[in-house]
């Protein structure tokens, strides 16, 4: 399996792994914009010319600290259970360490034991419950 921290000129894989993930269809001028914005991380993992996992988040440099807030951890279903998610999680915790930033964060839903496994098993700890509400707002 090779774990790569996407950038410029590797619009091709970035298409690839969005398609997997069914999120959008990416233009190729579209995917250059995404890997020239370096408040964007993306990380693949490929096995035999497949992609077989995506991580994506956002850099967020706030005024006492800078954060990778992870957006979205997917493997496709016929890589699960082997250690892609993980991987890739490991290679941004890398990433975290070699750009000097302070920390980084995922969120998920209680309700999804898969993901609090892995988040737990990758290090990730879990603040006790508490009243933290999310609201969403149309532009």
């Amino acid at each position: 399996m090779n774990i790569r921290i996407l950038q410029p000129g590797d619009e091709a894989l970035l298409t690839r792994a969005v398609a997997m993930i069914e999120e959008a269809e990416l233009t190729p001028e579209a995917a250059r914009a995404h890997l020239a914005d370096p408040g964007l991380v993306a990380i693949a993992a490929e096995e035999a010319g497949a992609v077989a996992g995506f991580v994506y988040g956002y850099v967020l440099r706030r005024f006492e600290a800078t954060s990778l807030f992870v957006y979205s951890v997917d493997v496709d279903e016929r890589f699960r259970r082997r250690g892609v998610a993980r991987a890739m999680i490991e290679a941004a915790k890398d990433l975290c360490r070699e750009r000097g930033w302070d920390e980084m964060f995922v969120f998920t839903n209680r309700g999804n034991p898969a993901a609090m496994r892995l988040y737990a098993s990758a290090g990730g700890i879990a603040p006790p419950p508490d009243d933290v509400v999310m609201f969403d707002f149309e532009p």
